[in-house]
């Protein structure tokens, strides 16, 4: 009867493992190495505008280190990061000129980085918040190019 009931809790152990349950699927991102095009700049639709030379962009990798574009210019830097919790170092930027409008959208998008604070990831989209719990950036995970 020991015997059974041994094998039982292994068997039900097992099928509890957390193995299984955090394998991600084919429609979830990770924080890191993925390709976020940015969605919304606090609250604001950030489509692909006239001027604009790429997708405004981040890929976060975990060595800390930060690359992307604001759409004209390329973008790097530091982040510090532990689960739920994000805050970017010094952003630097190329000095390549475009277009008013969109040189004043990727300045949003760097002052928006700045006040980054924390964030969640749900499926293929990452949300940054500031301090007071106010959504600042809305990512979404699209394939590396």
């Amino acid at each position: 009867m020991i015997r059974f009931f041994f094998i039982v809790l292994i068997a039900t152990l097992a099928a509890c493992s957390p193995r299984s349950a955090t394998q991600p699927d084919a429609k979830t991102s990770t924080l890191f190495s993925s390709w976020w095009r940015v969605e919304e700049i606090d609250g604001r639709k950030a489509e692909f505008i006239r001027g604009q030379r790429r997708d405004m962009h981040i890929i976060l990798y975990a060595s800390r280190k930060m690359v992307g574009s604001g759409g004209c210019n390329q973008i790097s830097g530091s982040f510090i990061h532990s689960p739920g919790s994000i805050r970017f170092g010094a952003i630097a930027s190329s000095k390549m000129m475009c277009q008013p409008a969109v040189m004043l959208r990727e300045q949003a998008f760097i002052a928006a980085l700045r006040k980054a604070d924390s964030y969640v990831v749900r499926g293929r989209r990452l949300t940054m918040y500031d301090r007071l719990g106010r959504e600042t950036l809305r990512f979404m995970a699209v394939p590396s190019r």
